[in-house]
């Protein structure tokens, strides 16, 4: 074991061997919420970009303006990145929440249910 409590796990994998869980409970929180907001962000930024855009071609004398609402799939693709920013914005809050209150991750039924909710959009 090293002096940082990081050490090796079979040679495999890093482990952390601390007893100070609310330490590595409020790094964890910072870690996501970080991510959380970076998802937030970066999906806003895309519907944005996405509902926003138009193109004007001219065709001999006529223009015509293609929007992304003629494509079914760019419409599926901003709903999508809604519902995403949606969710990392209501988790996000709950990592503040729980971050200002002080209340521990380890609770099996909410981690298994953050887990799943992060999981089904990816498996349906």
């Amino acid at each position: 074991m090293s002096y940082l409590g990081v050490g090796d796990c079979l040679g495999i994998a890093p482990a952390y061997h601390s007893r100070n869980l609310k330490l590595l409970d409020k790094r964890i929180k910072i870690a996501e919420l970080v991510l959380r907001f970076m998802i937030l962000g970066l999906g806003v930024v895309a519907d944005v970009l996405i509902g926003t855009y138009s193109q004007v071609k001219m065709f001999f004398s006529f223009e015509k303006e293609a929007k992304f609402t003629y494509v079914k799939a760019l419409v599926f693709l901003v709903v999508a990145n809604g519902l995403a920013v949606g969710y990392s914005l209501i988790h996000g809050l709950h990592c503040v929440v729980s971050l200002v209150k002080g209340s521990v991750l380890f609770n099996k039924p909410l981690a298994w249910a953050i887990f799943s909710a992060d999981q089904v959009p990816f498996y349906i």
